[in-house]
C-alpha cells in the first residue's frame, strides 16, 4: 500500500489509507468493554487505596519502635548492664590503647643521597 523505494521515502496515499478496514465492535460489545474496563479501574483504585493505607500503617509502626527502642521498652532490660555512657568511654580507651603508636623521625643534619655511581667507559 506503500509508494516509494525506501523506507524514508514511504508515502501512503489517501486511497490506500481508505482501503484498510478497521473492525469496530457492535455497540452491544463496546458497553461489555467498557463496564469490564471500568470494573478493572475499580479494583486497581481500592488496591491503591489498600497500599497507601499499608504505608501509612507501616511507618506509624516503624515510628513506634524506634521510639520504643530509643526508650530501653523494645527488649527487656538487663540491670546488671553497664551504662551506654561507660560502655562507649571503655571502648574508645581499648581502642586508645590498641593504636599503635606511631614514631617520629629525627631530622638528620644533613640529607643523605644515593651516591653517584660512576660509568665505566671500555
Amino acid at each position: 500500500m506503500k509508494t516509494g523505494i525506501s523506507d524514508s521515502g514511504v508515502n501512503i496515499t489517501q486511497k490506500g489509507l481508505l482501503k484498510i478496514e478497521v473492525p469496530i465492535p457492535s455497540l452491544a460489545q463496546q458497553t461489555i468493554i467498557v463496564q469490564k474496563i471500568e470494573s478493572r479501574l475499580s479494583v486497581a483504585d481500592k488496591i491503591e487505596e489498600s497500599i497507601a493505607q499499608s504505608l501509612k500503617q507501616a511507618e506509624a509502626l516503624r515510628q513506634s519502635i524506634l521510639k520504643k527502642a530509643f526508650s530501653g521498652k523494645l527488649v527487656p532490660q538487663d540491670p546488671n548492664d553497664e551504662p551506654a555512657e561507660k560502655l562507649l568511654a571503655r571502648i574508645k580507651a581499648e581502642k586508645a590503647a590498641k593504636a599503635p603508636i606511631q614514631k617520629t623521625r629525627k631530622k638528620s643534619e644533613k640529607p643523605s643521597f644515593p651516591r653517584k655511581r660512576e660509568s665505566r667507559k671500555g
